[in-house]
């Protein structure tokens, strides 16, 4: 290990030195801040804005940069905690309102207090000599950067694609929250308990048949594509999950027969799901809670979830990392499951397959399969047209394919492997290997953890049966007092339009209590258009305007409709 020596140039100035075998400089023996005000002349924000920075030294490029672009966000990452410190110490002044990082894990707190309808990009500053010394950091915290960059905008277009339908589902959902058993009424009933997480990746059909061997054992939790595959080879969990918003996910319950089986389902998941699903129901909310740059615990939570639960009462909160799997292992935490095995997890095209055979995704296919046009053929296709890369396969022999969204769940397994206090097994036998997880097969387990008295399923249907129930008294006042309001800035709205002078007054109606938790969902695109492009003052509140009556014109009868459902409950 090498040492950092803070040495006076002959001007008076500290400046910063790392000696190994070797000594070398990380500014300037003599004016390191002109130094770094000649190098960040040359620099090109272009049209990004955050500046990222790949070495600290004693910051004085940080303060050339604060100076040079004032109001941008700059984000110092730094290899040696030490050299933090010395920063802090010799020129506090130059790290001021700079974000400092000092590992891949100090990022997530980073993007969570960006506002991403605003972000057009990261411009990357390098301090050569701090990133020669640890380049492989550096590029790897980087890499990461841009994946939580892409990541965020990709949960801002989601979110511009679904929040509408998102709220709609809430809506017609909510007499749900009333006939059905909350989830946080199941947090902690199987403490102790392992859980499985059944996903129907390809690799599930080579060992499915051990999961009979462990419903004694374990809690079996499928996710909503394992379903139809399970029920075929006559293997019934405990648990089905399903979080999908949309219409096509009602085609993983087809022809489900009644099994005991209880229905996972996030409020905003398809209404017919919930409705027509024969057996125990429990509903759950998707929430992710961090740690924002000031160090206090944050909850963003699904729209209009909060004004759900100011009215009804809280419903339990379910992490997720963007899939059904996620949102199960989050789910096996809460309510106590340890470990936590993973089966028919592949996160890759194992085989050249995407899903195990059984899915509805496959029974779709086949009546299409022909001499020339048969299965093999249909997943090349759909192979193909993804953005491939090969990764490590399970069992570390060799690699196989996956695709970028399938690595962005593996490293979220990976990460969450690695933090939990739970030990996390993957039982998949295919695959991607998943890193932090014990690799063991599936027909072993069941030798390692013995029946358990009372069974799982005894254990739900205790918990399933002692579950309170709200009154939906309070939730359809809300819904009267918002239609109430809904329907005064409709009008104000209306009538505001080619008069300035009430814009204001509109503005103010929406932020109102009652109104700005209902109405954000629907505003959100205005808003990001606006804080991306410079629109007239005109336009701008034409758009808002506009956008106000538009969103009035759903909710009204959305909130009539689900007050109706609940007065008759």
């Amino acid at each position: 290990m090498g040492t950092y020596i803070v040495k006076d140039t002959p001007g008076g100035k500290p400046t910063l030195v790392y000696r190994n075998s070797r000594e070398v400089r990380i500014h300037s023996a003599y004016e390191p801040d002109r130094e770094a005000d000649r190098a960040v002349e040359g620099f090109p924000i272009g049209r990004a804005t955050m500046i990222a920075v790949s070495g600290i030294g004693l910051g004085y490029h940080l303060d050339s940069l604060k100076r040079r672009f004032p109001g941008y966000p700059v984000i110092a990452v730094e290899h040696d905690p030490e050299v933090a410190d010395l920063a802090r110490k010799t020129c506090p002044r130059h790290l001021e309102g700079v974000t400092v990082v000092c590992s891949g894990a100090d990022l997530s707190a980073v993007f969570e207090a960006v506002d991403m309808a605003g972000f057009r990009g990261i411009a990357h500053y390098v301090h050569r000599p701090s990133y020669l010394l640890n380049r492989d950091f550096y590029d790897t915290v980087f890499r990461d950067m841009n994946q939580y960059a892409t990541s965020k905008i990709s949960d801002l277009l989601t979110r511009f694609e679904f929040e509408e339908r998102w709220v709609e589902n809430i809506l017609r959902n909510a007499g749900r929250l009333f006939d059905s058993t909350r989830v946080r009424d199941v947090f902690g009933a199987f403490m102790g308990c392992p859980g499985v997480i059944i996903s129907a990746g390809p690799s599930l059909r080579g060992n499915i048949r051990f999961l009979s061997d462990m419903r004694d054992r374990a809690l079996l939790v499928a996710v909503d594509t394992a379903a139809p595959v399970l029920q075929k080879r006559g293997i019934v969990p405990h648990l089905i999950m399903t979080l999908d918003a949309q219409k096509y996910s009602i085609k993983h319950f087809l022809g489900l027969r009644e099994s005991g089986a209880a229905l996972v389902a996030d409020l905003v998941c398809y209404p017919p799901v919930m409705r027509s699903y024969r057996g125990p129901r429990i509903v759950s909310a998707t929430s992710k809670y961090y740690t924002s740059a000031g160090g206090e615990l944050k909850r963003e939570t699904t729209p209009l979830m909060e004004w759900i639960e100011g009215h009804a009462g809280p419903v339990g909160d379910i992490q997720s990392g963007g899939s059904v799997a996620t949102s199960a292992f989050d789910l096996l935490l809460n309510l106590g499951c340890s470990p936590i095995i993973l089966v028919g997890q592949d996160l890759a095209y194992t085989g050249r397959e995407i899903h195990c055979s059984g899915t509805h995704h496959n029974d779709e296919w086949l009546p299409r399969y022909t001499r020339f046009y048969n299965l093999d053929t249909i997943n090349q296709g759909v192979v193909r047209r993804r953005k491939i890369k090969y990764v490590p396969a399970y069992g570390g022999a060799g690699t196989v394919i996956s695709d970028f969204v399938f690595d962005l769940y593996r490293g979220w397994f990976e990460d969450s492997a690695r933090k939990v206090r739970v030990p996390v097994i993957n039982a998949t036998e295919g695959g991607a290997r998943i890193a932090n997880t014990e690799e063991c097969s599936l027909s072993s387990l069941a030798g390692r953890f013995p029946a358990r008295t009372p069974s799982p399923g005894e254990v739900l249907a205790r918990a399933l049966s002692s579950a309170g129930k709200e009154s939906p008294d309070n939730l359809i006042s809300g819904m009267k007092a918002a239609i109430r309001e809904l329907g005064g800035i409709r009008g104000a709205a209306e009538s505001a339009l080619g008069d300035r002078d009430r814009v204001r007054a509109v503005e103010e109606m929406a932020n109102s209590p009652v109104l700005r938790p209902v109405l954000q969902p629907f505003l959100r695109k205005a808003h990001t258009f606006l804080a991306r492009y410079n629109a007239s003052p005109e336009e701008a509140e034409r758009l808002l305007l506009k956008d106000i009556i538009a969103a009035a014109d759903k909710l009204i009868p959305l909130l009539e409709k689900s007050g109706r459902e609940l007065s008759g409950m």
